[in-house]
């Protein structure tokens, strides 16, 4: 069966299910008030349960085959009506254009542990170990990147009142060198404080 009848099944038992509030129950499940922001570059996606990915580029640079590779890994997640597949809440292109991901008020799938908290991702591998040459994207996020970046960021702090504590690095929670040692990790907080 292919993905797109999978889903058009999914909604039309969704829909049969809303007037049991089965529907508003699991969207309920996966509502969150978030706490915090976590930064994220793409980075290289060699496989997926050990088998190269045809369909998808090796470093994927839109939304649509984040959702792709997303919704092959299994991240997504029921909200108010619809399946949410890129885990992310934005993600930031290299020319500095913010997609939206899943809602805000939807729990993301970005950190183990820290879905709570408003995953942002920009297009790019910044961490000088695994992309040393730039061969598998970007090496450091654009100025345009940043831009649109610290942006978002005021205006998430703005709505959600989260102190500058509780911006973090994807790498400040888990084993990862996401999002790289060439993202400017402390001149984004400088100019958010």
């Amino acid at each position: 069966m292919s993905r797109r009848a999978t889903l058009s099944i999914l909604l039309i038992v969704a829909a049969a299910l809303a007037g049991l509030g089965v529907v508003a129950a699991l969207s309920r499940r996966n509502t969150i008030t978030p706490i915090g922001i976590v930064f994220h570059h793409t980075s290289w996606l060699p496989s997926v349960k050990g088998q190269t990915l045809p369909t998808i580029p090796r470093t994927p640079s839109d939304e649509r085959t984040w959702q792709e590779y997303h919704g092959q890994r299994g991240f997504g997640a029921f909200y108010w009506g619809r399946i949410y597949h890129l885990g992310y809440h934005y993600m930031i292109l290299p020319d500095g254009t913010l997609k939206r991901g899943r809602p805000e008020h939807c729990i993301g799938a970005h950190t183990k542990g820290f879905n709570n908290y408003l995953g942002i991702v920009l297009v790019g591998d910044f961490s000088s170990r695994d992309n040393p040459d730039g061969s598998k994207g970007l090496p450091q996020p654009t100025s345009q990147q940043l831009r649109t970046l610290v942006s978002l960021c005021r205006q998430l702090q703005a709505r959600y009142h989260f102190p500058v504590s509780r911006i973090v690095r994807h790498s400040d929670l888990e084993r990862t060198l996401c999002p790289g040692d060439r993202f400017p990790f402390q001149e984004v907080l400088t100019q958010l404080q």
